[in-house]
């Protein structure tokens, strides 16, 4: 069985938690955390308040959250988070925001 594919669109605000096992793509925004088993894909103008756990993330857009990732984050060039990070694996792009500290998950 196939991952299903999350979209939260532009239009769209859930003021809760989310909790999925797919993948999801935000284009929206949340208030509240965001667990799933797959990735997460922030696009530029979507917004996160809350905190993230997931396998992989692109974050191109706001949060104000912790984010635990147990995979690769990558921060694009329109990223802005504040808040720590946790992960297996991080690439920044130039021009990405962060503020908070970063923690490396060992086996």
């Amino acid at each position: 069985m196939s991952k299903s594919q999350t979209i939260i669109a532009e239009d769209v605000i859930i003021d809760g938690d989310v909790k999925l096992d797919g993948d999801i793509t935000v284009y929206g925004e949340i208030k509240g955390s965001l667990v799933t088993s797959g990735s997460v894909q922030l696009a530029k103008i979507g917004k996160i308040h809350g905190n993230v756990n997931c396998s992989f993330m692109e974050i191109n857009g706001l949060i104000n959250g912790d984010v635990f990732v147990d995979g690769s984050v990558e921060l694009l060039s329109n990223c802005k988070l504040i808040g720590n990070i946790q992960y297996r694996a991080l690439k920044i792009h130039d021009g990405a925001q962060f503020s908070g500290r970063c923690d490396i998950m060992v086996e």
